[in-house]
């Protein structure tokens, strides 16, 4: 018996195997992030990484 579709989707694993995180994962990083002290403007190092 195939399972259905809602199954699957609550299923972390089943993301993973496709690439992907499951929506509570990326919920938790949102949420840690915005916990974050972070600078109300972006900068520099955020998009580039110096070597």
């Amino acid at each position: 018996m195939r399972p259905n579709l809602a199954a699957l989707h609550a299923e972390p694993r089943e993301w993973h195997r496709r690439g992907l995180r499951h929506p509570d994962e990326i919920a938790s990083m949102v949420h840690a992030r915005l916990l974050a002290d972070l600078p109300a403007d972006p900068c520099y190092r955020d998009f580039f990484v110096t070597s």
